[in-house]
């Protein structure tokens, strides 16, 4: 939690003092992500649909470079069956998050109308909620919270973040992948690891 506030920290002074131009933006995208855990030698993966919609505004630093700062909510969800021997029952698992991306940028214009921007940077990420929901005949339906007393996941993580947005006029389109820098999990025998791509669709205000 502290790390989360203190790049929050950071980019709030880099702008406190300064007579900088801003462009904010909406968005909402497609951000699903993989649970990567290794056991041993053993390592499996999970896979959850992602989506996202939050708002970023865009400093510009000098003539092209810039650095986008803001948040979004953002939502991992899985469902399946489950079996108990010849039973059936089915599992449902949810996660929400609030990021917080930190995204240095270069706009490359094309035309009046159309700007390609690369972009990369840090993302720090909060858990609200993590939970698993599961139904069977036998013990009915039953809840189990990721992040209960004796836990051993953590809330926070940290990404590195690479992508690519096209502009054109106040229309977004933008893409990527975000890798996940810190274990999750702190038994010393378990680790693991999240990563993602994504894609999504913003408006310039």
């Amino acid at each position: 939690m502290k790390k989360l506030f203190a790049i929050v920290a950071l980019v709030a002074s880099m702008f406190v003092a300064g007579n900088v131009q801003a462009q904010s933006m909406i968005y909402a995208g497609y951000a699903p992500e993989s649970f990567i855990q290794t056991v041993g030698s053993s390592t499996s993966t999970t896979n959850y649909q992602g989506f996202c919609f939050g708002f970023t505004q865009n400093f510009g630093l000098s003539k092209g470079i810039g650095v986008a700062a803001g948040a979004d909510l953002r939502m991992n969800k899985r469902s399946g069956q489950s079996s108990l021997w010849i039973l059936q029952g089915s599992v449902s698992e949810t996660q929400v998050l609030v990021d917080v991306p930190i995204l240095f940028n270069y706009g490359i214009n094309i035309n009046r109308d159309v700007t390609i921007t690369p972009f990369i940077g840090p993302m720090a990420s909060l858990a609200l909620v993590g939970q698993t929901k599961g139904t069977d005949p036998i013990f009915g339906e039953n809840t189990s919270n990721w992040y209960g007393d004796n836990s051993t996941w953590s809330r926070f993580n940290l990404y590195g973040v690479l992508g690519v947005n096209l502009q054109f006029s106040q229309f977004n389109l933008f893409g990527g992948y975000r890798l996940g820098l810190i274990d999750l999990n702190s038994n010393n025998n378990i680790t693991l690891k999240t990563n993602g791509l994504f894609v999504g669709l913003g408006f310039a205000l």
